[in-house]
């Protein structure tokens, strides 16, 4: 077999992945126009695929599939695609106890990055980058304390369950109710991944309803995740092709107000994992 032969048979199979992702035919697929976009952190970690199709598909086709948001895209989480790899990760996340020390070092090292002397250039460079890791850091922090606390604990795990959506309209049979059971820490695990954790429309609620955590006014994360988008997508540069306001004293600032946030949580988490015990 030739590698362009190969590289046809691949291209096949990722395409039946999407039809069946889609729930549409590969007939039906191949009369539409698309483009794969991954949502993710800096340090790759992807949130999920952003699929949009071109103007003027067939309306038929675009008919069956459902999710569309923000006109012709839907958003398909990781898994979807690379259920072997996301699984484990998510595996990882679950047994993993040490969100906080994890999060602790990756400002420490934002804290030696940035005193490097470093002309203008190059400063504003590395900020940009450092701004990101920042945001990227406590995202997986929020993330990752979620996962690991819910789907440690079978009380946590019900309240979740019985408090969300999601879970309340979803319908299984007998036999899917003896297979879910099995893998119950995974299903719970994808979907808290699937809110996409820099979202704090879906953080704060499900924190609260949760872990009866408050985050109060935490409008410097939106805005710092809003920046973030810039740095990663754009290198530093908004819209209009002006330079972010990224300095050292916001980076720090924000690098501060991240770490007093992760220790209240940790603080509450361990207070309420007591509680529950």
């Amino acid at each position: 077999m030739s590698n362009l032969q190969l590289d046809e048979m691949q291209e096949e199979l990722a395409d039946m992945q999407l039809a069946s992702t889609l729930g549409i035919s590969l007939d039906d697929l191949y009369q539409l126009g698309w483009n794969i976009d991954a949502n993710e952190s800096s340090d790759g970690l992807i949130y999920e695929f952003i699929i949009e199709f071109s103007e003027g598909c067939p309306k038929d086709v675009l008919d069956k599939i459902e999710g569309f948001e923000e006109g012709l895209t839907i958003r398909v989480p990781p898994w979807e695609f690379h259920e072997e790899s996301y699984d484990s990760e998510i595996e990882w996340e679950i047994a993993s106890s040490e969100q906080l020390k994890i999060i602790g070092s990756h400002l420490d090292s934002v804290e030696k990055l940035i005193c490097f002397n470093l002309d203008e250039k190059t400063q504003f460079s590395l900020l940009v980058m450092l701004h990101a890791h920042v945001v990227a850091a406590i995202e997986s922090f929020l993330s990752s304390v979620f996962i690991h606390e819910v789907t440690n604990s079978d009380k946590l795990t019900r309240k979740l369950i019985e408090t969300t959506l999601e879970f309340g309209k979803r319908k299984f049979t007998l036999k899917e109710i003896y297979e879910e059971n099995e893998k119950l820490k995974i299903t719970v695990a994808r979907y808290l991944k699937s809110l996409i954790f820099h979202k704090i429309k879906n953080i704060k609620p499900m924190y609260k309803c949760v872990f009866e955590f408050d985050f109060g006014d935490i409008s410097w994360l939106m805005e710092a995740i809003e920046c973030r988008h810039d740095c990663v997508h754009r290198a530093g540069y908004n819209k209009s092709d002006e330079k972010v306001n990224v300095t050292v004293e916001s980076v720090r600032k924000l690098m501060n107000k991240c770490r007093v946030l992760s220790v209240e949580i940790s603080s509450h988490v361990i207070g309420n994992r007591l509680i529950l015990e």
